[in-house]
């Protein structure tokens, strides 16, 4: 008997074979966190006014571009706190106690493995605020806090693009808002161009905001720790609050959060420095005066043993 040969509801074509190891290649860019930040924005900004020239952006268009955008974000976090861990001894020491799987520290290299620590999304604030509380930044300065409530918003928006194709959920639009949001419940994400353009400019204020004060964060501590009495870190250096002296010291923290490539561009590193050492001119008074104290007893106690 012959078997009945059944077409299939759907036609299906042969799998293709995929290679990924082909579909990468290594770069060899040196650029900071916040200048690789706006170099992938603007990239962005392009692909989304070709596909707009004379038309609104499509559904599908808007979707890709927010992804985009905070990609761009969390590639950011990313580069800028795996970085930070090998320039700044007090990150190191805040991150000693996290755990790497096994595989991952055996294949990479020593001074990439930084960047292993940081593989979860920086997608929500939740998990940004738990990502800055692990380098000791518990307390977020009011002006990031401002700007959280809007980044939240964007990130429920990526949700629904990443895993609805763009469709508001129940959840999506209890965490926006019920109120305002549960008549666009199944509703499709169709933002304007204009709409596109401010999550861009809100997603790079942020950013901004976030990249300076998390630079004073971690330059003004070291100078906190340094005249600590109670601080049991070791350290092998101190300012000496000559630019020359200390430029060596200071430069790797410039070099990380300093916009150089993007217009308008960071003060230069002196002017940096100097702002630096004068809006820590009372810890350095503290610094001083302790320092000739001891220096003062020491003398003392020199001349009673003569």
């Amino acid at each position: 008997m012959t078997a009945i040969a059944i077409r299939p509801l759907v036609e299906v074509q042969p799998l293709p074979s995929i290679d990924t190891t082909q579909l990468f290649r290594h770069t060899n860019e040196l650029w900071s966190p916040i200048d690789k930040f706006i170099a992938n924005t603007n990239a962005i900004n392009v692909i989304l006014a070709g596909a707009t020239a004379n038309r609104v952006p499509s559904p599908e268009l808007c979707s890709i571009v927010l992804l985009g955008y905070l990609s761009a974000v969390e590639t950011y976090f990313r580069t800028l706190l795996s970085r930070l861990a090998h320039i700044d001894e007090l990150t190191m020491e805040a991150l000693g106690q996290k755990q790497l799987l096994f595989s991952v520290a055996m294949k990479r290299p020593r001074e990439s493995l930084a960047e292993a620590l940081y593989e979860d999304s920086f997608a929500s604030v939740k998990e940004l605020k738990a990502r800055l509380g692990e380098i000791g930044m518990t307390k977020l300065p009011p002006e990031i806090d401002a700007a959280l409530g809007t980044y939240e918003s964007i990130c429920h928006v990526r949700h629904c693009c990443v895993h609805r194709f763009g469709y508001l959920g129940n959840k999506n639009a209890n965490d926006l808002g019920m109120s305002k949001h549960h008549h666009l419940i199944g509703g499709l994400f169709s933002a304007s161009t204009e709409d596109l353009d401010n999550i861009a400019d809100a997603l790079q204020v942020f950013v901004k905001t976030c990249n300076n004060h998390i630079f004073k964060f971690v330059t003004d501590r070291t100078v906190a720790a340094q005249i600590d009495s109670r601080q049991e870190f070791e350290w092998g250096w101190n300012w000496t609050w000559k630019f020359k002296t200390d430029k060596k010291r200071f430069k790797p923290y410039y070099d990380l959060f300093a916009l150089v490539v993007g217009r308008p561009s960071s003060v230069a590193i002196k002017d940096a420095y100097m702002q630096f050492r004068d809006s820590n001119a009372a810890k350095v008074a503290a610094m001083t005066g302790r320092r000739d104290a001891s220096g003062r007893a020491a003398r003392r106690e020199a001349e009673r043993d003569d």
